[in-house]
């Protein structure tokens, strides 16, 4: 099963394109043909953390800068200024939502040639601090991010406890949520393919707003609540709203049941607040099957990245 991406378009727009070379059936007798046109380009995955803090999200827009317009900054004066190299994004992030595992992938030019694990090096020399490359490979031509990924999950941070400046910056403060054996039974109605039309912002713009939740649980470190989702596709700001409704029943003011009435009643008005995006991590994506069955957090991800 291949991913949907949060927003469930049916284009890329424009980021794919088409690498090959075609060659007229008959060349003018002067007219030369390159050697960089005729060579294979490089098809490389990237994976990267980053803090979200500073940027407006992954994808690059005109009002502000992108994690996605930084990289591809780089990779311009890394490949010589030869060309503006597009990559795709395994997902869309919103402004200040942060990422342990984001892939990307690109096609490079036969010119200059850089080695992944020169391109690893290379990246991080020039990428400012709050973004990391993990790993750089090289993989089959035609490799996707987005649209080969079979599975992604988020963690979203509450810290019931005292504030302190990395907590701070990395979760949602809610010292009164107390009722997490009442949280763990809520969070498994998500469990599942549904409708989450409650739980989407912008719905008029998705085509199918039904989902698949593969697993969900509630995993705690201390006062610090991790809110675990793993599933092959998220709509425009699902977890935040699932985490909003979901503060209400860890706070004692809505019962499990009647969270699982606002998932079903399929309907954005009866949703609850929108959890603040600097609790939210997009954890790791998936391109093998069962690949995340030892996924969950072993610690708070902000201790991680």
């Amino acid at each position: 099963m291949t991913v949907q991406d949060e927003t469930s378009e049916n284009a890329v727009n424009g980021e794919v394109q088409d690498d090959s070379v075609s060659t007229p059936e008959s060349e003018p007798e002067n007219e030369l043909v390159s050697f960089s046109e005729l060579a294979p380009r490089t098809t490389f995955r990237m994976e990267l953390s980053f803090d979200g803090t500073a940027y407006h999200g992954w994808q690059r827009q005109p009002n502000g800068i992108t994690v996605q317009e930084v990289i591809e900054d780089k990779l311009y004066r890394l490949f010589g200024e030869r060309e503006h190299i597009r990559i795709q994004g395994s997902s869309r992030t919103d402004a200040g939502v942060h990422a342990l595992g984001m892939v990307c992938s690109f096609s490079a030019p036969p010119s200059p040639y850089i080695p992944d694990w020169k391109l690893k090096k290379a990246m991080n020399r020039l990428l400012p601090d709050d973004i990391r490359i993990r790993t750089a490979e090289v993989v089959k031509d035609g490799f996707n991010a987005r649209f080969d990924a079979l599975a992604k999950s988020y963690v979203y941070v509450v810290n019931t406890g005292d504030i302190n400046p990395f907590s701070g910056r990395y979760s949602w403060h809610m010292e009164d949520m107390t009722d997490i054996d009442a949280l763990r039974e809520a969070v498994k109605h998500v469990e599942g393919r549904h409708d989450f039309s409650t739980f989407t912002v912008e719905r008029g713009k998705i085509d199918d707003p039904v989902r698949t939740i593969l697993r969900s649980e509630i995993v705690t470190f201390g006062p610090l609540v991790c809110m675990y989702f793993l599933g092959t596709g998220f709509l425009y700001k699902m977890v935040r709203s699932m985490v909003g409704a979901l503060m209400f029943v860890g706070r004692g003011r809505m019962t499990p049941d009647e969270f699982r009435g606002i998932l079903l009643a399929c309907d954005r008005a009866k949703c609850k607040d929108t959890a603040p995006a600097r609790g939210l991590f997009l954890k790791r994506v998936f391109y093998e099957p069962d690949a995340w069955l030892d996924d969950l957090p072993a610690r708070p991800p902000f201790w991680t990245a």
